[in-house]
């Protein structure tokens, strides 16, 4: 009992040192470290046993050093990776960042200097040599707790743990939601929250949930079927999702001899515009695009979650793409960046596009000096699009040039003062062509700097702008909207109601004296419902089915196939930089010779003769995204000539 209790105290007091360096790592300072201690105590000794609990192996085993050391290792990773992404981003570490680890590889270049890599690699091959040593070092513990000893203390630790838990959410000391999820590691601190995002995904059944009152809320919608024009004078409908821009000028602490945004401003102070509540700030583009697609409120998901790498993997959701498409549209989806990333190949079937042409697909790329791809590609992309079809599109654009990391302000400024030239570039060109057409601008987030609150105009870093361009003659006072309203705000203007969650919406915009508190309970219940649920508001059966993407608008082909002296050649049209050739699905490395012609070197000949030969689009991730249409006389026939 006695041994027992010295580790219980080596525990507590390693608990407590872990919980103040994961927060005083977070919150950059040791004044705030002791301003959060002495403001909020019950819960930082609430954090403290949630860092305890994994430590209660150490009763389980003879090895308890090591046990003790590889834990407050995890837990040390926790806060120290916290603390790095804070340092990028103003989003915190949740358990949606394994998600998207290979993401964050593939951009780590942009982020961090490469010795900046190799010396946290080897802090890490440090740790783990550290783990090694005390493996094969430390003590091996003789004295050892009975079986039923083993049991009552984990019970125990966990009943209590658990049970302080539920008592603080309970009570309302910890919240079990996060609607800001920065403010809630702050507030709540990083392993309440960090846990709660490990074990807390999805929307969680509404107790108000069943049949009745699905009905009850849909007969509140505004009703189907009104619209202002008649279907051969429907618009265009563009939206723009603008990588980290927004209004420099917003911010107090800067200013400015030129205006890096002049073209943006002049559509805002003459077209329906106002602040966007969205819901992330410094990352997590894929989140406010969720929202403006779906018209779903992020707040009722897990905290930090993604519904691009959990609910949307497997199930299709209504959207504004289903929802356009019911009005004849053809639904589009643009973006100058790898297609996989946030698995945006796979989701924009599950949310109804018909097309997604993604950096694989496009031509002339330009990239700014920290390797993003300029936005000014994405003009000729749109207007490739508007030709590809004879009725109205809807195209969906997510623009890549403001991603971080800036070097500085001034160079954040440099490149969103491009992207407004671009912004112009593509009005003016939409301008000139003889067809109706709207066009959605709005920021996705703020970037990535370390900013607060009262160092913006309006007081929040959680708003962006947005602008609603159009040639109809629409006007609308400035107003302020959360994401998830846009598509519903935008298509009220023309009178079109299509779209369950679109009409959920517009009742609730055009009531004089809203009702917040029950308009929120109702958007969880229907989202519940679609996500969830059981279908209600479908009558139980979903009509919304996953489509047949089609990657990009140009086609690629394959026109003849020559082999010669050991050389593979392949003639065809709308090669890029993206373009290789497979032979028995095995990547070959590849030379683009211009935009009809690729060359292979070194081809075993035996290999040509039996092999199937083809040519897919490949990202920096290697995944094939799509494969070259074959136009050869006959399936993969070869012009073969020996020498």
């Amino acid at each position: 009992m006695k041994e027992t209790g010295k580790w219980v105290g080596r525990i507590v007091l390693v608990s407590l040192c872990l919980n103040m360096v994961m927060e005083g790592l977070g919150r950059k300072s040791v004044a705030g470290l002791f301003s959060y201690i002495t403001g909020s105590p019950l819960v930082f000794l609430l954090n403290t046993l949630i860092v305890a609990l994994p430590f209660v192996v150490v009763f389980l085993t003879r090895r308890k050093c090591f046990v003790m050391a590889v834990i407050s290792l995890l837990w040390l990773m926790v806060g120290i990776v916290n603390g790095i992404l804070l340092i990028f981003r103003t989003t915190p570490f949740t358990a949606a960042d394994f998600r998207l680890a290979k993401y964050a590889w593939n951009m780590i270049g942009t982020y961090m200097t490469w010795g900046q890599v190799i010396l946290a690699f080897g802090a890490f091959l440090l740790a783990l040599a550290g783990c090694v040593f005390i493996w094969k070092k430390a003590p091996v513990s003789r004295h050892q707790l009975p079986w039923y000893g083993k049991a009552s203390i984990t019970g125990l630790s966990a009943v209590a743990v658990l049970g302080c838990t539920w008592l603080g959410m309970s009570t309302g000391v910890v919240a079990v939601r996060f609607g800001n999820i920065g403010q809630a590691y702050k507030d709540y601190g990083i392993p309440y929250c960090f846990a709660n995002s490990l074990f807390n995904t999805g929307i969680s059944k509404p107790g108000s949930y069943d049949g009745s009152v699905v009905a009850s809320i849909e007969a509140e919608m505004v009703p189907e079927n009104m619209y202002m024009l008649e279907e051969n004078q429907r618009p265009n409908i563009i939206m723009i999702q603008l990588e980290s821009f927004f209004d420099p000028k917003l911010n107090r602490n800067y200013s400015f001899e030129k205006d890096p945004i002049p073209f943006f401003r002049y559509l805002k102070n003459n077209f329906p515009s106002g602040y966007l509540n969205v819901p992330s700030v410094g990352a997590g583009t894929a989140n406010t695009e969720f929202e403006c697609l779906t018209g779903m409120n992020l707040d009722f998901f897990g905290p930090g979650e993604y519904p691009y790498k959990t609910i949307l993997q497997k199930t299709s959701c209504e959207s504004m793409a289903f929802d356009m498409k019911n009005l004849g549209y053809t639904a589009h989806a643009i973006h100058n960046n790898e297609g996989t990333f946030y698995d945006r190949h796979k989701v924009f079937a599950q949310l109804g596009f018909d097309t997604f042409t993604p950096i694989e697909y496009m031509y002339g790329i330009q990239r700014n000096p920290t390797g993003w791809c300029k936005d000014d590609i994405l003009v000729d992309e749109i207007i490739k699009t508007l030709d590809s079809t004879d009725n109205q599109d809807f195209i969906y654009t997510i623009s890549v040039q403001g991603h971080g990391a800036y070097p500085d302000f001034e160079y954040y400024c440099e490149q969103i003062q491009e992207m407004d030239n671009f912004i112009r570039v593509l009005i003016n060109t939409l301008n000139r062509r003889d067809e109706p057409t709207v066009v959605a601008l709005y920021g996705d987030h703020l970037p990535g700097f370390s900013w607060e609150e009262a160092d913006m105009r309006n007081h929040s870093l959680y708003q962006t702008e947005y602008v609603i361009w159009n040639n109809l003659n629409l006007k609308a006072p400035r107003k302020t909207i959360e994401s998830y309203q846009i598509t519903s705000y935008l298509l009220d203007m023309l009178d079109i109601h299509e779209g369950t969650m679109i009409r959920f919406h517009q009742a609730y915009l055009n009531e004089a004296v809203p009702d917040q508190e029950g308009y929120l309970e109702n958007m969880k219940v229907l989202e519940y419902d679609m996500l969830y649920g059981d279908h209600e508001i479908y009558d139980g059966e979903p009509p919304y089915q996953v489509t047949n993407l089609q990657m990009g608008i140009t086609p690629i082909t394959v026109e003849v196939i020559s082999y010669q002296d050991s050389m593979l050649f392949l003639f065809g049209e709308n090669f890029n930089q993206y373009s290789t050739v497979y032979i028995d699905e095995k990547a070959m490395e590849t030379m683009r010779v211009g935009s009809q012609l690729l060359i292979v070197k070194d081809v075993n000949e035996k290999k040509m003769k039996n092999g199937v030969v083809t040519v897919k689009q490949v990202g920096k991730d290697k995944i094939a995204l799509g494969t070259a249409e074959n136009r050869t006389e006959e399936h993969m026939e070869r012009v073969i000539k020996n020498h």
